[in-house]
Parts: C-alpha cells; structure tokens; sequence
C-alpha cells in the first residue's frame, strides 16, 4: 500500500510512519527551542562547521533517499516485514529522541555547549546513557533507510552517525572539564550511546 502526500510523491505505509514520526519529532523541537537558558560557552565555529556539514548533508541523504524510494532498486531483504520493522525502529528511535530532549529541558542546544546555571542531568534515559538524544537519532535514521530500503539513504545513516559520534565525544571532554569529578563518576556509570553492562 502506498500514500500519496503530494502531487507525484507516493510513499510507502511504512515510510509514511517513519516520515510522520520525523515530523512530530521536528515540531517538538521546533516548539520548545526557545525555552532554554542562554548558552554561556560554546565550541569554536570550525568544528560546528563541520557538525552542520556532516549533520544536514546526512539529513539531506536520507530524506531524499526516502522521496524517491519508489523510483530507485530496493536494497537486498526489502520485504514488507523489514519495511514495518524499519518504520516501528523510527518511530522507537523519535519517541526515545523526545524524551530525552523532554528530561534535557531547558540545557538542550542545537551546538555543543554549556548553558546558564548548567546542571549535569542523570535522570530519565540520561541515568544509564550519556548521550540519549543520539541514540534516539540513529536508530531512527537506520530505521528509516530500512523503511525506505532505498540505497541513497545509506550515506545519509553513516553521515548522521558520524556527526553524532563525534559530538558525543567532545561533548564528554567539555562536561569532564566543567564538571570535573562528578562527571567522571557520572561516565563510570554509563555508556556513550548504549547502556554500560557490567
């Protein structure tokens, strides 16, 4: 089954979930941007340079990858199973994504930095992962180039998680230095992207 949302644009079930997901994730975003507390350090521009060249090149990959997925050759295993489970994977991925945005509150930025009264958050999904907001992402990335099965999508998904393995990284060595101790104690408890076992 396939929906038509435009005129000579005809998405999947399943790629029309993961794109509403997109959406309602992209609002959430939008609407709260503008309650947060003013950011008191940030990172020099070279490196969120290079943040917004990985970060949007990979987003234009994969929504380009997902609007033409009907005119392109689907990847290997593409059956109707892999696209519903692509799509569940999405939507999976934004919900974590809006949570942990939700618990994050008014620290949240847009670029790696240190905010007004910054506090260290370990609450909510921040209590076993350090960076919640990109786990959110990728799966959902990866979901969506399963829902979409289409092979422009790929690059988009190694761009996104790039972009997010590097600003995970810095991340941690601004907070180490902000927060000294407490954080390491914090990183000792945690994984980056995953849950730490053990």
């Amino acid at each position: 089954m396939s929906i038509g949302i435009s005129p000579g644009l005809s998405l999947s079930a399943p790629v029309s979930i993961a794109w509403a997901a997109w959406v309602i994730c992209g609002v959430y975003f939008l609407a709260t941007a503008l309650f947060t507390n003013r950011i008191r350090v940030r990172e020099k521009a070279p490196h969120r340079l290079l943040d917004a060249l990985l970060l949007w090149s990979g987003y234009a990959f994969l929504f380009v990858g997902v609007s033409r997925a009907g005119a392109q050759q689907a990847l290997l295993l593409h059956h109707p199973w892999w696209q519903y489970a692509g799509a569940a994977a999405a939507a999976a991925g934004l919900a974590f994504t809006i949570w942990s945005r939700f618990v994050l509150g008014r620290y949240w930025s847009g670029v790696i930095a240190l905010k007004q009264d910054h506090h260290l958050v370990q609450r909510g999904p921040y209590s076993r992962i350090r960076h919640p907001l990109y786990t959110g992402l990728i799966l959902a990335a990866s979901g969506t180039a399963a829902a979409a099965g289409a092979p422009l999508t790929l690059p988009g998904v190694v761009l996104l998680t790039l972009c997010f393995l590097r600003r995970a990284r810095r991340e941690d060595a601004l907070l180490s230095q902000h927060f000294g101790a407490e954080f390491d104690a914090y990183r000792r408890q945690t994984g980056q992207l995953l849950p730490r076992h053990g």
